[in-house]
């Protein structure tokens, strides 16, 4: 569990370092960061979809049709 902690201390040093390196590497950082976060976002919202589609009943709402 250590050297998880100790490799993510040095990922975020090396991504410092990367971002300070030229004048435009903090905008590539920052837009690979949105473009991340974004389709992470998606990603979960149609995930919570289609689990509540599978938890709630396909009647849900509607009255039964009577035959007669």
């Amino acid at each position: 569990m250590a050297g998880i902690i100790q490799n993510i201390v040095d990922m975020i040093g090396y991504f410092a370092d990367a971002a300070t390196a030229f004048p435009t590497s903090i905008l590539l950082l920052a837009t690979g960061f949105v473009l991340i976060t974004g389709s992470s976002l998606v990603l979960a919202y149609l995930t919570a979809g289609a689990a509540i589609d599978l938890i709630t009943p396909e009647s849900a709402g509607r009255r039964p049709q009577q035959r007669g």
